[in-house]
């Protein structure tokens, strides 16, 4: 773990800590280790054979976030960056939650090289940015069944993009502390199985 002086807060260091904690109660259920660092958690085969309730995804270094600064033309923010330090990218709660990241293949037959792949941030940012997003707007992942896009402001804070859009917006005022929040409420939807309650007889 990352010591305290690389974090930018104190409640960032916590937010990460307990949703470490969060996910890894579920490694009772499986877990799939990559060569890459990546890890799934959560084995659920009710879903698919090879399916997992979260997936983990590797560092992504200075150069990986160089890269990714240059094909979004956006800036990353701070506590974004620290974030992609420990995590090119996350899908928590079958992708309820997901943040986005680098994503360097497209392979559709290699599934080793294709679970090591993030949800690509280059999709929200680059070929379907939202036309009324402004230009300093990140988009980093997504929220909820319907895929709702969460934006990042030039100085980290995260909020719901449809939200904001009806003027409801909720903010948070880190990636960590979006996903912390997030994962909490998220838990409640699903069974110690990890078979998302409701949705089975």
């Amino acid at each position: 773990m990352r010591t305290q002086k690389e974090w930018s807060s104190e409640d960032d260091t916590r937010a990460y800590r307990e949703l470490r904690a969060l996910v890894d109660r579920w490694r009772r259920l499986g877990q799939k280790p990559y060569p890459d660092g990546t890890e799934w958690i959560g084995h659920t085969p009710h879903r698919a054979p090879e399916a997992y309730l979260h997936q983990l995804y590797a560092p992504l270094g200075v150069i990986g976030i160089g890269q990714m600064e240059s094909e979004i033309s956006n800036r990353i923010p701070d506590n974004f960056r620290r974030f992609l330090m420990l995590h090119n990218g996350i899908g928590l709660f079958a992708n309820y939650i997901s943040i986005y990241g680098l994503r360097g293949s497209w392979s559709r037959t290699n599934l080793v090289e294709a679970g090591q792949q993030p949800f690509s941030i280059m999709e929200p940012n680059v070929k379907r940015r939202p036309i009324s997003a402004p230009d300093d707007i990140l988009f980093v992942g997504s929220l909820g069944h319907n895929r709702d896009l969460i934006a990042m402001n030039p100085d980290g804070r995260v909020f719901q993009w449809a939200s904001t859009l009806s003027g409801l917006a909720k903010s948070y005022s880190s990636v960590f502390t979006f996903l912390l929040e997030e994962a909490n409420k998220a838990g409640a939807l699903f069974d110690p199985h990890g078979r998302e309650r409701g949705s089975y007889n």
